[in-house]
């Protein structure tokens, strides 16, 4: 971190910090470094305003209840929900339709869209067999009504799983209520595929089926977890990173852009929102930041060859300063596992390692607030890095249907408050 900053952030009021990341609205405080000033002004210029983004206009439906929602944490609530809600607006027109649930986990987007609407066929395909079985359990206990509406089958989605797919679709029909429906072929009864939290390339995945397969007419689809998008150890390149021929061009003019388009930068794209860090107190951000700074020393200790950091699982207090914070404290905090061997075994701290320790802590006795103003450099970001992701994928289906001659609508929503889910954005394509 440049000194200018370094020195900014260390002496930073709460105020500003919390609006630092805000970078299309001026600092109350305007004396502000020539550095600080103008890294603003450049996020600023490369991030395009919210005012672009239709917001989801969502009334929470009073009527629909769904059993084991207490255990269900709020923000999955909040997210089943709402997802539902836009589905059910989108689709309830249309005399018959088959959703494809991607990732359907144990079963509450799809009980929760026959809830709404009954006539929805829905078949839901899951890689994990735990959940596929507690799903059908689901059903059996809570919506015994919906198992003629209703499938989950165990498949761990790929490109390849297209037959799967129709072939799936094709046991559920005849098991439907809807024989009254006018005869047509099983395989064309209006498809849309839907997916809560498909995460890293299960996004990519669900385009390019619905793209390859005519009678999936829609797409409603929630991306998650860009970072662990599959990376090819040699090239060091993505597979479905950059994804439109533009983006791909652009980038092949500079051969170091894996330095810069890589793993970290889709961690920036996934991380939490400027709207969940203007609301921390004071005592928040200097726990959060005692608490990365302290993590990073962990990793900076161990042997990346041989160690790999855990923290406890026992309850131990942050100590309240780094001052305060003693080795023994520390390694109460974090201890290592040895790599070597099929089972990870607890090695001690050496006292090579203890040494090092008060070597770093005294390199930076404001570690922690450095940590926290590098946590506000990366909040100013991660708008601009999810854009890309997300722009990259959108411009991706437009120039695949120009090539294959589909008249398609494409946009993005911004469908969640994302103070409670972070990634807020649903992808929302239909072949026209």
């Amino acid at each position: 971190m440049p000194m200018e900053f370094q020195e900014y952030f260390q002496n930073i009021s709460l105020e500003d910090l919390n609006q630092f990341p805000q970078v299309q609205q001026p600092m109350a405080n305007q004396n502000l470094p020539f550095s600080i000033k103008e890294f603003r002004q450049q996020l600023s210029a490369l991030i395009p305003a919210e005012a672009f983004l239709k917001p989801f206009s969502w009334e929470k439906s009073k009527d629909i209840k769904m059993e084991n929602f207490k255990k269900m944490n709020l923000k999955k609530r909040h997210e089943i929900q709402r997802l539902a809600s836009l589905i059910q607006k989108q689709l309830k027109e249309l005399p018959k339709c088959v959703l494809i649930d991607f990732g359907c986990g144990l079963g509450y987007l799809s009980e929760m869209l026959y809830k709404l609407n009954d006539k929805f066929l829905i078949v839901g395909l899951e890689s994990d067999t735990y959940r596929v079985e507690t799903a059908q359990q689901r059903l059996k206990s809570y919506l015994p009504k919906a198992q003629h509406s209703i499938r989950y089958f165990e498949e761990y989605i790929t490109e390849r799983s297209k037959d799967f797919i129709v072939k799936c679709v094709e046991e559920l029909l005849p098991n439907s209520n809807e024989q009254k429906v006018d005869e047509v072929p099983k395989t064309e009864a209006h498809m849309a595929i839907i997916g809560l939290h498909a995460c890293a390339d299960l996004t990519i995945t669900s385009i390019k089926l619905f793209l390859a397969m005519p009678y999936v007419r829609q797409l409603i689809i929630m991306p998650c977890c860009y970072h662990k998008m599959e990376l090819c150890p040699k090239t060091l390149q993505f597979t479905n990173f950059p994804l439109s021929r533009c983006l791909k061009e652009l980038v092949a003019k500079d051969k170091n852009y894996v330095n810069f388009l890589n793993r970290p930068f889709l961690r920036l794209a996934c991380q939490q929102t400027l709207k969940r860090w203007q609301k921390c107190s004071r005592d928040e951000h200097t726990l959060h930041g005692r608490e990365m700074f302290l993590r990073a020393l962990a990793d900076a200790l161990a042997n990346k060859d041989s160690q790999v950091v855990i923290k406890s699982k026992q309850k131990f207090e942050m100590p309240s300063s780094l001052k305060e914070c003693d080795f023994d404290g520390f390694s109460r905090l974090y201890h290592i596992q040895s790599k070597a061997g099929a089972a990870a075994v607890r090695v001690e701290w050496s006292d090579e390692q203890r040494k090092e320790f008060h070597t770093i802590l005294q390199r930076y006795p404001n570690g922690d607030m450095l940590a926290e103003g590098l946590t506000c450099l990366q909040t100013s970001m991660q708008k601009l890095c999810e854009n890309i992701v997300l722009y990259d994928r959108l411009c991706y289906m437009q120039e695949t249907a120009l090539l294959l001659n589909i008249k398609l609508n494409v946009r993005y929503e911004k469908l969640m408050d994302e103070e409670l889910s972070p990634r807020c954005y649903a992808l929302i394509a239909e072949k026209t």
